[in-house]
């Protein structure tokens, strides 16, 4: 179970990478409304939350190459959003407890909020501001948050109990390796 432990980050990127499937799919679905569902900042906030800073950034790094792939802006620009934010928040949370479901869910929502505002800066940059029209960005952000806010605790719960079935107890780990 050692190596189990040791790269837990692996765990965390699969259903990270579930995620963003199960998403997707839902994004395809609501694309006929220009609704657009942005999650990654659930996605940071636990990885960033609850595990050691070195197994959350191993564990959004192949998330912001996914979702790289998948962005007409330059190739590391949700990498440098995602992991920044991820040290950011590394930062703070000494002050935070890691058990309490209401920081998870601000960070997620924080997150959220700087990650839309980033790669809106960046499409800015990159392409333009010709196709951006602030009002379906803010039904976007609007919209990912309803989802966010109801999700989140249900994601962390499922994240903590498949880490469970192998034999990691979170909240019996220390979040920075010594």
């Amino acid at each position: 179970m050692n190596l189990v432990s040791r790269n837990r980050w692996l765990i965390v990127t699969a259903i990270h990478y579930l995620t963003l499937f199960v998403f997707s799919q839902v994004n395809t679905y609501l694309s006929p409304l220009g609704i657009y569902i942005l999650i990654t900042g659930m996605l940071l906030s636990f990885s960033s939350l609850a595990l050691s800073h070195t197994q959350g950034a191993l564990s959004l790094i192949p998330i912001a190459f996914y979702l790289d792939s998948r962005s007409p802006l330059p190739f590391g620009t949700s990498l440098i959003i995602l992991i920044g934010l991820h040290y950011l928040t590394v930062g703070f949370r000494h002050q935070f407890r890691r058990e309490s479901g209401g920081i998870s869910l601000a960070v997620s929502l924080i997150a959220n909020l700087a990650i839309h505002i980033l790669y809106t800066l960046f499409a800015i940059v990159y392409l333009g501001s010709e196709g951006l029209n602030s009002l379906k960005i803010g039904l976007n952000l609007l919209c990912t948050s309803l989802v966010i806010t109801f999700l989140n605790p249900y994601y962390i719960s499922l994240i903590i109990g498949i880490l469970g079935l192998f034999g990691i107890k979170i909240a019996q780990e220390q979040r920075q390796a010594r």
